[in-house]
């Protein structure tokens, strides 16, 4: 029998023969999935990091010379499966109408067929199954999706029957997003502000400090406290990390590094120095390395470069006590940002405590994705072809011995999004991939234990949560186009319902094990940084899926597909809807359209108030004349 190299090498010939044909061939698309497959198949274990190789080398050919705009999965089997949504149809609702209404156009005589009609026009929420009477009009559930729920899990329970509050408030376009250990604290990182979420006060209940609070109505109020603070970098500000030990939020641009205090007086101190919310307590320079910040074991703070990262331990930095500034000389300030008022604070930061090297063989290794998995202690890293020179790789690098690879995990058909660690299962975490999937792993083992079809081949795999209400594992997904937060019920192998997000995209997704509450941090495509919106038209809502919802029925269904109901009356105090939005008005049972970026709150509960939901935005028309 062939060794493990002799075969590797023959899948090698087969990649090599396979990137000189067409891919217009006959079965050339099922032979190259068929050789991906080959690659990480279960006889390889031994030699992965061979596979991986032969494994980049393929996707990065299918997404050049290949022409692949996603790859489907390959690494799924009949023990590990790939899990779909069962929805029929991937093609957002707002282009499905138009290119009926096109075809139409085209020839006035003939009608659109009806199983056209049904392939491409989903039903609405009101023929739509529902578990519960609680269930979120916000939520849409997949017919036949069972749950692995029982009396005995409630929690679990109320989550995968979608019963929850949600509200939202809005904010400039958000970088990212991450939630303190303890839950006391969401960070936004919102260019060119951040924003911080102390979720365990509220408006009226306390807090205080430096910061200017947001003002939020009522409803905001009852849920969290907000600090919205200005950094002082001068760079767009990409990276944000927390550091629950010492109640800091570190947050980055390429060049500085700044912290920032989010408790009270008293929770902690530096040199004694007794701090008050909001102060900025550190600038650290982090010279070459401009990639991720994560914490580390120990409160120490790390940055990833390029064949190395780099460390400072945050005990031993000096600080702005007095007002000083901190590193040697003064930032010389050549920013694209306004600094008339002195907006860029002029650090040169606090150099490295130490940097962790690389081995010889990893000079060009640049991971651009970083999580902690801390019951191993070993840290998590994916990498971006782009930066890697045609690398996908996803590994657990031990920091604490040299930053060796101690593993790697195959099956991706991109570069990795994102991770999420549950603390319940020591064991498992989760992808968020390019290609669209994501996907559970076991720490011990290479390949995907789970492939969830988040993006269905039309969207990345930006945003994926991973719980375990009762010990039952629940993954969110979100992406861009679909603008919804999907959720999968992992031991019932099915996605079960998907919640809508006023047809913005996803970008961060943020898990409040305190509450049982989701956030999600989400951005309006449909308005630019000046605040003007685009491709909106006017609204075709049910009457029973407004706010304040009348009886299904009572409205002429007629109208809402008629395309003349739009009014050249513009009226910026109506209720608009956005001409490519993936849902149509009657998707879900309340109409939501957000008109702005938002951050949405999802509050899961046995018994909610399901009138909790949030406004309807203020989107407007844009007319002709180019005047809002």
């Amino acid at each position: 029998m062939p060794s493990h190299t002799e075969q590797l090498n023959r899948l090698e010939k087969r990649l090599t023969n396979c990137m000189l044909k067409s891919r217009t061939d006959e079965d050339f698309d099922a032979s190259f999935y068929a050789l991906l497959s080959s690659i990480i198949g279960r006889h390889l274990w031994g030699i992965v990091d061979k596979a991986g190789s032969i494994l980049d080398k393929a996707i990065d050919w299918a997404y050049g010379d290949g022409d692949y705009d996603f790859l489907k999965s390959f690494a799924h089997s009949d023990s590990t499966p790939l899990v779909q949504d069962t929805a029929p149809q991937p093609v957002g609702q707002g282009i499905a109408k138009s290119f009926l209404a096109l075809l139409q156009r085209i020839d006035p005589g003939q009608s659109v067929s009806q199983g056209l009609q049904d392939r491409l026009i989903s039903s609405p929420w009101t023929a739509s199954y529902r578990p519960h009477p609680k269930s979120t009009r916000l939520s849409l559930f997949r017919d036949g999706a069972n749950t692995s729920t029982t009396k005995g899990t409630p929690i679990a329970r109320t989550m995968l029957q979608a019963r929850c509050e949600i509200s939202s408030d809005d904010f400039p376009c958000p970088v990212n997003a991450a939630i303190a250990k303890d839950s006391s604290v969401l960070a936004v990182n919102r260019d060119p502000v951040l924003s911080l979420y102390i979720l365990d006060e509220t408006e009226e209940n306390g807090g205080g400090g430096a910061g200017q609070s947001s003002g939020r109505d009522s409803l905001f109020r009852r849920h969290y406290r907000t600090v919205v603070l200005e950094p002082g970098l001068s760079e767009v500000t990409y990276q944000v990390a927390m550091d629950t030990l010492h109640k800091l939020v570190f947050i980055a641009d390429l060049y500085r590094v700044k912290s920032f205090f989010w408790g009270h007086k008293g929770d902690a101190s530096f040199k004694d120095w007794s701090l008050t919310r909001g102060t900025n307590v550190h600038t650290l320079d982090s010279g070459s390395h401009d990639g991720l910040v994560t914490m580390l074991p120990g409160g120490r703070l790390a940055r990833a470069g390029t064949g190395s990262l780099t460390v400072w331990d945050v005990d031993k930095l000096a600080t702005h006590k007095g007002e000083k500034r901190v590193g040697k000389g003064k930032l010389n300030v050549d920013s694209w940002r306004d600094n008339d008022n002195d907006e860029i604070e002029r650090s040169t930061g606090s150099k490295a405590t130490s940097t962790i090297k690389l081995p010889d063989s990893d000079k060009t290794f640049a991971p651009v994705t970083l999580a902690l998995h801390e019951p191993s202690g070993l840290m998590l890293a994916g990498e971006n072809a782009r930066k890697t020179a045609g690398r996908y790789g996803c590994y657990a690098l031990d920091l604490e011995n040299g930053g060796k690879k101690v593993a790697r995990y195959l099956g991706h058909g991109g570069f990795v999004e994102t991770f999420s660690i549950s603390d319940g299962d020591a064991n498992v975490f989760a992808t968020g991939c390019s290609d669209g999937y994501a996907r559970l792993y076991d720490v011990r083992h290479p390949t995907p234990t789970m492939t969830l079809d988040s993006g269905r081949s039309g969207e990345f795999c930006s945003a994926v949560q991973l719980i375990h209400p009762d010990g039952i594992p629940v993954v969110f997904t979100g992406g861009g186009r679909s603008q919804s937060i999907k959720t999968w019920d992992i031991r019932a192998c099915a996605m079960v319902y998907e919640l809508a997000t006023g047809n913005n995209a996803v970008r961060a997704l943020s898990w409040d094990e305190k509450r049982n509450t989701l956030y999600a941090a989400t951005e309006c495509d449909y308005m630019d940084r000046n605040g003007y919106h685009h491709g909106y038209r006017r609204g075709r809502i049910p009457k029973w899926a407004r706010l304040n919802p009348q009886e299904a029925g009572t409205d002429d269904d007629e109208d809402m597909y008629d395309e003349e109901y739009d009014s050249d009356d513009y009226d910026d105090d109506g209720e608009n809807w956005p001409e490519d939005a993936h849902h149509s008005e009657d998707s879900f049972g309340y109409a939501y359209d957000a008109g702005e970026n938002t951050l949405l709150r999802y509050e899961f509960k046995e018994d909610p108030d399901t009138r909790e939901l949030p406004i309807y935005g203020q989107a407007t028309l844009e007319r002709d004349d180019g005047y809002w």
